[in-house]
């Protein structure tokens, strides 16, 4: 685990802010643990081959977007060769290198870190490949005059923003004003959601003097190490040095919540805010055991594919901005906890394991 200072600069040039998904669930399918290469074909109708570059499966969120892409590339005939780096970013630099070899015709890549994984533009740039990447950015934006077409992610900043003020809120409702110490789990250092979500966040925290980061530390976007670091803060900060907890996806806090209960430390339960919409996010918010949960699809496929057919059609790109790229259920208020009710409901009716807005 990771521990750093808090406050980072956003995360320059995002061209697409994430809209739609499908729902259902779906498991990964090849690339194993060690991140080794696996190749599948669908179809014999001379369909374009598609490279995707994950950056890891450490998490269900990231077991269902690989899924999601895969198969609705696969399903509409494309060729996919896929690789995952174990969320190693020199290892998926040279991963690429690898895919790009084999001369696909277009090359899609979620990164691990966004400066660390910028070289992967130039090296598409070398190749002649178009690139998409996906999620998390690279430390330079796309060009229409480069091979890097297009950037598909959420607004991290603003969804940072959403984030912040929802502990506003929480605060002022527990201390009767905007006052109170927070602890973050943050992950992962250096992603670009980190990076501008710390940011979105830090600015609406700049106009509350009386709301102070006590420590931040990475939890890796997991559940484990995020119960690791809430079971370190509750030892080192006894009962009434902690307000709040921010958890930047759902796995960590889920993790902080059990560190919480199974510490008998009552007075956090309700005082997490996070982001995913994982099903069992939502479920503590509608139970009240979670303040906020913002929304996260990692349904992309759907997102993607028009990209990918559009790029290889050789026709030009356009960018969206949607009013509502995501959705965040509140249990501050008891109408907050009923929507999230409705949606675990909804959700769990359908198998799914995330929300798909």
């Amino acid at each position: 685990m990771r521990s750093r200072k808090f406050g980072a600069t956003l995360v320059s040039a995002v061209a697409l802010l994430l809209v739609g998904a499908c729902s259902g669930t779906t498991e990964a399918q090849g690339g194993d643990a060690s991140g080794a290469d696996s190749a599948t074909s669908s179809g014999s109708d001379g369909k374009a081959v598609v490279a995707f570059s994950q950056e890891g499966l450490e998490n269900d969120w990231r077991l269902e977007n690989t899924a999601s892409i895969r198969e609705t590339l696969e399903n509409a005939g494309y060729t996919v060769l896929y690789q995952q780096a174990d969320e190693d970013q020199a290892r998926q630099v040279e991963q690429v290198q690898n895919l790009l070899q084999q001369k696909p015709d277009i090359l899609v890549v979620e990164p691990a870190e966004q400066e660390a994984a910028t070289p992967i533009a130039a090296l598409a740039e070398d190749a002649g490949v178009p690139l998409i990447v996906a999620d998390r950015a690279l430390g330079v934006g796309p060009d229409s005059a480069t091979q890097y077409k297009v950037l598909i992610t959420q607004n991290w900043e603003q969804m940072g923003t959403k984030l912040g003020e929802a502990a506003v809120q929480l605060l002022t409702k527990v201390n009767g004003s905007p006052k109170g110490s927070i602890v973050e789990l943050v992950g992962v250092l250096g992603s670009a959601p980190q990076v501008a979500m710390d940011k979105g966040f830090a600015d609406v925290l700049a106009q509350y003097p009386d709301i102070k980061i006590l420590d931040a530390q990475d939890g890796e976007n997991k559940r484990a190490p995020g119960r690791q670091i809430m079971e370190d803060y509750l030892t080192r900060y006894p009962a009434g040095q902690i307000d709040m907890v921010w958890a930047q996806n759902d796995e960590m806090g889920i993790g902080a919540l059990a560190a919480i209960q199974d510490a008998g430390r009552d007075e956090l339960v309700g005082r997490i805010i996070s982001k995913d919409g994982q099903v069992e996010a939502i479920q503590q918010v509608a139970e009240g055991n979670f303040a906020t949960v913002c929304t996260n699809t990692p349904y992309f496929g759907p997102i993607i594919l028009p990209y990918v057919e559009k790029i290889l059609a050789g026709e030009s790109l356009e960018t969206a901005t949607p009013d509502k790229p995501f959705t965040c259920f509140e249990s501050i208020t008891d109408a907050g906890q009923k929507e999230a009710k409705a949606q675990y409901d909804e959700l769990t009716a359908a198998s799914a394991k995330f929300a798909n807005r």
